[in-house]
């Protein structure tokens, strides 16, 4: 029997500690921050410039749209003019209705892109006043257009043509695109103003920044020469820090390769004393009760009392018949004796009808031909199944269970299914499920892999993959 042992290192009170940056900054690092402090300052300053000059540079450029949306609507208005004139002309020709909605448009979309215009121009008092002289040359041109088309729906063709002789439309339309040009004109003026003041607050603002940038330039590179040696002396000091990480992981790694190892060996000296145990059992509480029995028996045929005397004795017989039974099952759950005279494969088949006769659920058995495992191998998978079955006699409430031992290659792969609630996966790592920890732990004593898959109303499958023994020459 191997013997594992598991040593502890008692802290040497004159082993130095792991030493750790220090908080405080030496001279140059003083000079460093004091630096960076003056750089935040003049930052500060200059980001204030700098966001003066860039609202500036959105004004100007809020106000170059605003000039350029005021001239795409004069003429669009006078494009809407000229629109609804035409189809004017085109019904007083043929006086066909399918001319008239872009007069019929014109009449209702004016007045909102007037509303529109006089909104946009109200800060200036020459565009205030024209937008006034522009609403009454619309109003006039409007009203002509209705006289026109009213005038061919009721009187005909020679009252419309005496109307037009006085030349009031034409005059109108020229005296509306006379003021619309001088709209267009004064928001040209505007715009280009407006251009000059955007340009110029572009400029200031990329002055301001050539200076923030110039300022950090040499801010930050008098700052870094200052912090130079403090950060050397930081990287010394975290070089130090990794390196007893890197001690401290190694010996993390070996205390759990020993923890591991102990678990292994615990395991495997679990299972020698359990079937240790069922010896003893076997043979000397066995063999007492076959005694008793047969002396039990003996009384009773020699016994020559009445009924009463012979029901108390039956009583006693069933009492250590009772008691056989309870020692074989003790036994074999501390060591199926199958296991040790018939082999692996059937005593899966034995503990797959005990689960079925203990829950009612079907249990199938699917086993490689001519199954030879070493003691090792058979209890360590004899376990797991159990472990599974028992798992899911408690929770999974399944109808079916499968239970299949194959070899795959150079593999053997242990398949426990069920078509019960399933796993919660998120939840299969919880410290107190202690059955499939030791699952896994005996997969990895055979150097083996271990996996659990599962979904929620769909059944779970456990998979054990462990190498075939390598027979000894």
């Amino acid at each position: 029997m191997s013997d594992l042992s598991y040593k502890t290192q008692p802290t040497d009170p004159a082993d130095p500690l792991p030493e750790r940056p220090s908080p405080t900054f030496d001279r140059f690092g003083a000079f460093g921050i004091a630096v960076l402090v003056l750089a935040a300052v003049l930052n500060i300053a200059t980001l204030y410039m700098a966001q003066s000059g860039f609202q500036a540079v959105g004004d100007a450029e809020s106000w170059v749209r605003h000039t350029q949306a005021a001239e795409n609507l004069i003429e669009h208005i006078y494009r809407r003019v000229v629109d609804a004139e035409t189809g004017q002309r085109g019904y007083l020709l043929t006086q066909d209705a399918v001319y008239l909605p872009p007069y019929i448009e014109a009449r209702v979309e004016i007045p909102k892109d007037l509303a529109a215009l006089r909104a946009l121009t109200q800060d200036n008092p020459v565009q205030v006043s024209q937008v006034a002289t522009v609403q009454k040359l619309l109003d006039t041109r409007l009203a002509e257009m209705e006289v026109s088309v009213a005038l061919k729906r009721e009187r005909g063709d020679e009252a419309l043509r005496e109307y037009l002789k006085s030349h009031r439309g034409m005059m109108t339309m020229t005296a509306l695109r006379l003021a619309l040009d001088g709209m267009a004109a004064e928001e040209e003026t505007q715009y280009e103003r407006r251009i000059r003041v955007f340009a110029y607050n572009q400029n200031v603002v990329r002055v301001v920044f050539l200076v923030v940038v110039g300022l950090n330039l040499f801010l930050i590179t008098l700052g870094g020469i200052f912090l130079g040696q403090e950060a050397q002396r930081r990287r010394r000091e975290a070089a130090k820090a990794r390196e007893r990480n890197l001690q401290l992981a190694h010996a993390v790694k070996e205390r759990t390769a020993e923890l591991t190892g102990l678990s292994h060996y615990l395991q495997r000296v679990q299972e020698e004393e359990k079937a240790k145990i069922a010896r003893e059992i076997h043979d000397e509480m066995g063999g007492t009760l076959a005694a008793a029995k047969i002396d039990l028996q003996l009384v009773s045929d020699k016994l020559a009392g009445g009924d009463q005397q012979r029901a108390r004795l039956a009583r006693i017989m069933a009492a250590i018949d009772d008691t056989i039974q309870v020692k074989r099952r003790i036994i074999e759950d501390l060591r199926p004796t199958l296991l040790d005279h018939l082999g692996l494969g059937a005593a899966l088949r034995w503990q797959c009808g005990q689960f079925t006769q203990r829950t009612s659920v079907p249990c199938r058995v699917e086993l490689e031909e001519g199954l030879s495992l070493s003691p090792a191998y058979s209890i360590a998978l004899y376990r797991m199944v159990q472990e599974a079955l028992t798992n899911i006699s408690k929770y999974a409430k399944a109808k079916n269970v499968a239970v299949s031992l194959r070899k795959d290659e150079e593999q053997w792969m242990l398949r426990v299914a069920d078509d019960g609630v399933g796993i919660d996966l998120a939840k299969r790592h919880n410290p107190t499920a202690h059955g499939l920890v030791s699952m896994r732990e005996r997969t990895n004593a055979l150097g083996g892999e271990f996996s659990i898959q599962g979904k929620t109303g769909r059944g779970t499958v456990v998979e054990i993959r462990v190498p075939v023994e390598k027979k000894s020459p």
